[in-house]
């Protein structure tokens, strides 16, 4: 049976390290609540991000995409619209196409989204400052993370990851029958492992998907350190 391919991994180097951004999800979330968006509507919103990403669509086709796929009136599709170009689009305006004149045409301020944008993403605006390598991971770095956006890709990887969430789980219940995490909090816990396993053995995960997993996990990690006896 082939492995299942991501078209995310087809990107160029620069793209993927725009994606791979953990700020990008609270930058996402903004956009959301600034737009009063449901829950089904985020998702929609994720799609259409996927579409200008993929070059499925064009940025000039955004605000048409919007109205029709998350069901928007003119004045919100323009406004959300506006948001996406500036906040998310914007920096990969080198590979997508041309964004600042459509954020203009909607009345936006470049200058002012191109400020932000620029503190986010150095290695677009400026590489000379930026790192050319992404750095290897260092030694206290938990194994469970390391090439996670690799392994995750693969079958054989997403089953290397299944059995660390698995391992993972068994320690969350340790910790609390030794007394030293409390019973709802492990149950949270084990509830997201099992979420999160779930997603990574039933779905073909996207950048934005693998850097919500890899946040999370760092959080239940960092928990669980905290849990330990000293030693």
């Amino acid at each position: 049976m082939p492995e299942p391919t991501n078209p995310f991994a087809q990107l160029p180097s620069l793209m993927q390290q725009v994606l791979n951004h953990e700020e990008n999800i609270d930058v996402n979330m903004a956009i959301e609540q600034s737009n009063g968006l449901t829950a089904k509507q985020g998702d929609q919103m994720m799609g259409v991000i996927r579409k200008i990403i993929l070059k499925v669509m064009k940025p000039a086709e955004l605000v048409a995409t919007i109205k029709q796929d998350i069901v928007l009136d003119d004045d919100r599709a323009k406004k959300l619209a506006l948001d996406l170009l500036g906040r998310r689009f914007l920096p990969m305006e080198w590979y997508i196409g041309k964004v600042q004149p459509l954020i203009h045409e909607l009345g936006g301020n470049v200058a002012e989204y191109l400020a932000e944008v620029k503190k986010l993403y150095p290695e677009v605006y400026a590489p000379a400052q930026a790192p050319t390598t992404v750095p290897s991971p260092t030694d206290t770095e938990h194994p469970l993370l390391r090439d996670f956006d690799q392994r995750v890709s693969s079958l054989k990887g997403k089953g290397e990851i299944l059995l660390r969430l698995t391992g993972l789980s068994s320690q969350v219940e340790e910790a609390v029958k030794a007394e030293q995490l409390e019973p709802d909090a492990g149950e949270r816990m084990m509830q997201e492992l099992d979420a999160m396993s779930y997603a990574v053995n039933t779905q073909d995960l996207n950048p934005f998907e693998i850097n919500s997993l890899k946040r999370k996990l760092r959080r239940i990690l960092s928990q669980l350190s905290a849990t330990a006896p000293p030693g």
